[in-house]
């Protein structure tokens, strides 16, 4: 049997969005973020392949008896009648049908949130953003870094807008790791943070990301953890967090991390 995928941040507003719940302004901001993210767009597409739920509904209310129910219900109109006379029969059935229509529809619903655990979907915000970039990681896999072009100008450009937003310098220069291809630098957002993951793919460890959030946090001395298979480095420093992450050997880590920690 099959595992669901661990949801991401995104995905309580991707499924606001997928079901019409967002307001004008939210539902505004996602689809200009979805324009600019083809991963973005990818998530939004497997979160819609999974609900079969709405198909399901969808034919329970075309196959639903409308014409017999409109002419039940026509039928039981109120007509003047007699004070102790007993109700209308036709309005008893009418009733009971439309009940019955609603309850089976109701149980689609219903059948959301009851499934097994093994196919559970459990939607929460991870309680870190290390959380969250460690889940965010485990996606990738090397082929996810290795079909994008090497293109230095795109990955200084890329850095640069992250750069701004996040009010340091970022160049290729500055975020180089030694042994691994600079691949991309994605603009992200956690909790309405400006969260920079900067993407390096090893030939010995796969994916590797050095990832930059304006958290506001007081300093902290580099200190290190191991997230979800993951080793981690993390340190703040002037309101600003940073975290290398990556299936590196933690002394290879902690040589990247310091080195980070020394340029930015």
């Amino acid at each position: 049997m099959s595992t669901p995928e661990t949801p991401l941040p995104i995905d309580v507003e991707l499924t606001g969005y997928l079901d019409g719940e967002l307001d004008a302004d939210a539902r505004h901001a996602l689809e200009a973020r979805l324009a600019a993210d083809e991963s973005l767009r990818a998530r939004r597409d497997r979160l819609a392949a999974g609900r079969p739920d709405a198909a399901a509904f969808d034919r329970l209310l075309d196959d639903a008896p409308h014409d017999r129910l409109a002419a039940l219900l026509a039928a039981a109109e109120p007509r003047p009648q007699p004070a102790r006379r007993t109700a209308n029969p036709l309005l008893a059935i009418a009733a009971a049908l439309v009940l019955i229509v609603a309850g089976v529809a109701a149980g689609f619903g219903i059948a959301r949130f009851a499934l097994p655990p093994e196919v559970q979907v459990v939607h929460g915000p991870p309680a870190s953003w290390r959380e969250a970039v460690a889940e965010y990681l485990a996606l990738y896999t090397d082929e996810t870094l290795a079909i994008i072009p090497d293109d230095p100008d795109l990955r200084r450009q890329e850095l640069a807008v992250a750069g701004e937003r996040l009010a340091i310098a970022l160049t290729p220069d500055i975020v180089a790791l030694p042994g691994m291809t600079l691949k991309r630098t994605e603009l992200l957002d956690f909790r309405g943070l400006p969260l920079a993951q900067i993407a390096y793919l090893s030939p010995e460890a796969g994916p590797v990301a050095f990832c930059i959030i304006a958290n506001g946090k007081p300093d902290a001395p580099l200190a290190f953890e191991e997230r979800d298979g993951f080793n981690v480095g993390f340190w703040t420093a002037g309101g600003i967090g940073y975290m290398v992450i990556g299936k590196i050997p933690q002394p290879r880590l902690e040589m990247l991390a310091t080195s980070l920690e020394s340029r930015v």
